[in-house]
């Protein structure tokens, strides 16, 4: 026991009496803190000290008495009161019992009385005002708490609702106390809207803790609908006996929102709103099923590209991409029915399901619809942007299994819808399946070429239109398939730029043409001044190391950088706008001479040409052939020679392939001529040995 705890205020209207009271209480070990004689004294006294106990005498001085004294002191200050009296009348008795006393001792009294009755006094108070506390904590956190909770008797009737349970049911505590649970909680289910059962009298019949299904509505006083969940728990006493059941519930109302969201995210493209991969996966499997299940029921896939798609972000950025997409998904949905389904599954592609069809022609009316209204300019910001799309159909089919399956040969039909020249669609047959499989095998082939060193060099020679001398030669791929024999690169170099194997191959071109040159000018040995041209990819020449790598290839053959020649088409340019200028400046800058290819055939380089240190623009072969017969090309080519002439550059025509093309050339002064006239591209042996013969 503390020093708090054993303070004590005597009140004795009889100093003598007070005095030896003190002194036996001093003995027991208690601290008196003060004597009062009367009611007002001690009321003050008991303010002013705060004892843990008041030993009260009920004749007093002055108009209060003791039982007065005493109810007040334990009203206002919560200390306990013992009454030490000689009086023990029925009257006083039943005064006294009114002030809650905490004992009352006759005097004379004995100290061991005296002292277990204090040391009771003392722990039953701490006990009460412990409870209290804890009992106050208690209602406090009830009140606070975000959930509703209602406390029922044995009998389903509600003796406690927290503010939560109030506002979430409509009820007042006032107005609902008494009243059986099922009045208040009302609880149908969702869907069925059928009542469900109480679960506070399945709680207190089945003894133990009761939990709502989903899907659960609570019907307001008001009328108001609130999806919760909850649970319903038995009170139980020592003995576990049930004496009645709480209730506690929460409104899901949130929850279910927030649930409905990330279905919502999940299922549909953050970009366009549109349904996702997943959702018209989801739903196609249903069609799929259906077609089963019912051989009327028609329906078909299609996918959907948007042609050059790359070209608009590239140039406009990924701002108007965006918003251009979303102007194309809106454009879509409103070609299609409700019945039908468009998703986007990524990028610039789409998947659209048309269901219930007549007949499959009405997805080539769909498709056909489509492509008009794509084919109508857009106004993104201040931009007038084209667009159009490649489109494949699939249509419904027992023989499909699964979702995946209809949208890969959707997929594939849209590839050839692209191969055709964009803008168009094509109906999936099992030919094109047969393609793919043959286009994968080669493509698997492709990969094992480059380890099993299958590619080979051939060399077309470059001739002066002045000396009819060889004064270079422009290194070109083929490949040395196992089983087809010899390969152009029209026959993989697009899937080995679809599959990204070009840059590596493009790499080793490089490097055996450096090598090859290398060579000759050591064993011939071929004239300083012949060079090797090797093509660069759009891809190889944005790389961010090429002129380191293209440096330490010089080195490792031990070729003189004026010896190699790069060439680059127009388009490659148009891609690496921004670092064009300043590869092509570092290039010089190592001795590298530099071509523009397919001049005139890209996005009208005249307008920038000037800017780039090209030593040699090389006419296309399109322009070249129909000189003869096609006035604009011959004005072209002579626009080109001229033009190059200006800006103290060297032309080639490619291409040349007649007698009349190179007197043509020859009278617009027009440097180098390359093409079957003079020579199909040779293999390294044959190219060596023309070199030979004009060193003779």
């Amino acid at each position: 026991m503390n020093e708090t705890s054993k303070k004590i205020l005597v009140v004795e209207d009889e100093s003598i009496v007070a005095i030896d009271l003190q002194n036996i209480l001093e003995n027991l070990g208690y601290r008196v803190s003060g004597i009062a004689d009367s009611g007002d004294e001690a009321i003050k006294k008991a303010g002013e000290l705060r004892p843990c106990l008041v030993l009260m005498d009920i004749r007093l001085r002055g108009e209060i008495d003791g039982i007065e004294a005493a109810e007040e002191i334990s009203s206002r200050f919560d200390i306990p009161v013992i009454y030490l009296t000689a009086y023990a009348d029925e009257e006083t008795l039943e005064r006294a019992k009114k002030t809650s006393p905490f004992g009352y001792i006759i005097k004379p009294f004995e100290e061991r009385e005296l002292n277990t009755t204090i040391e009771i006094a003392i722990y039953k108070h701490q006990m009460e005002r412990q409870l209290k506390e804890n009992a106050k904590w208690f209602s406090t956190v009830l009140k606070s708490i975000g959930d509703g909770v209602i406390a029922n008797d044995i009998e389903a009737r509600i003796a406690f609702m927290n503010p939560m349970a109030e506002a979430l049911t409509g009820w007042q505590q006032s107005e609902a106390i008494g009243r059986n649970s099922t009045e208040i909680f009302n609880i149908i289910d969702e869907l069925t809207r059928n009542p469900i059962e109480s679960p506070v009298i399945k709680a207190l019949n089945e003894g133990k803790i009761v939990h709502l299904p989903e899907q659960t509505i609570l019907l307001a006083k008001n009328g108001k609908e609130v999806p919760i969940g909850d649970s319903a728990a038995p009170i139980k006493d020592d003995r576990e006996n049930i004496m009645g059941a709480v209730l506690v519930f929460w409104d899901m109302t949130d929850r279910k929102q927030a649930e409905e969201q990330l279905r919502y995210q999940a299922f549909h493209d953050g970009l366009t709103g549109l349904p996702n991969r997943a959702l018209f996966v989801e739903r196609l499997e249903q069609a799929v099923k259906r077609a089963k299940r019912d051989k009327e029921y028609l329906f078909a896939v299609l996918f959907l590209d948007i042609d050059r798609f790359k070209v608009v972000n590239d140039s406009f950025g990924h701002a108007i991409g965006d918003k251009l997409l979303i102007e194309i998904a809106k454009n879509i949905e409103n070609t299609l029915r409700n019945i039908d389904t468009v998703a986007r599954l990524g990028g610039d592609e789409f998947a659209i399901l048309l269901e219930n069809l007549e007949d499959m022609s009405n997805a080539s009316t769909v498709a056909e619809r489509i492509l008009r209204e794509l084919n109508t300019p857009l106004n993104i910001d201040k931009y007038e942007i084209f667009t159009n799309a490649s489109i494949g159909i699939v249509a419904s089919s027992s023989n499909y299994e699964g979702a995946e399956d209809l949208l890969r040969d959707a997929d594939i039909a849209m590839y050839r819808a692209k191969s055709f020249g964009r803008g168009c669609y094509q109906i999936f047959d099992t030919g094109m399946h047969l393609q793919i499989l043959a286009l994968s095998q080669l493509e698997n082939d492709l990969r094992r070429a480059i380890e099993r060193q299958e590619f080979r060099l051939y060399y077309q020679p470059i001739v002066s239109l002045i000396t009819n001398k060889i004064v270079g030669f422009e290194a070109l791929l083929r490949w040395q398939h196992p089983q087809r024999g010899l390969l152009a690169p029209g026959e993989f170099i697009l899937l080995a730029q679809e599959t990204g194997l070009l840059v590596q191959i493009d790499w080793w071109v490089l490097r055996e043409a450096c090598r090859q040159m290398r060579r000759w000018q050591e064993q011939i040995p071929a004239p300083p001044s012949l060079t090797i041209s090797v093509n660069f990819c759009s891809k190889q020449f944005g790389q961010s190391n090429l002129i380191e790598q293209i440096g330490q290839i010089l080195r490792d053959t031990g070729l003189d950088a004026s010896s190699l020649k790069i060439e680059i088409t127009e388009s490659a340019i148009i891609e690496n706008a921004e670092s064009a200028s300043a590869i092509f400046s570092e290039l010089r800058a190592l001795g590298i001479q530099l071509c523009i290819d397919d001049f005139g055939t890209g996005y009208s380089s005249l307008s920038y040409l000037h800017r780039f240190p090209v030593n040699t623009l090389k006419i296309d072969r399109s322009f070249v052939n129909r000189m003869g017969e096609d006035s604009e090309s011959l004005e072209i080519v002579r626009t080109i020679v001229m033009l190059a002439h200006n800006l103290d550059m060297d032309v080639i025509a490619e291409g040349v392939e007649m007698a009349e093309q190179l007197a043509k050339l020859r009278e617009l002064q027009c440097e180098c001529g390359q093409g079957y006239f003079f020579s199909r591209p040779l293999p390294s042996e044959q190219a060596e040995m023309s070199i030979a013969i004009e060193q003779q």
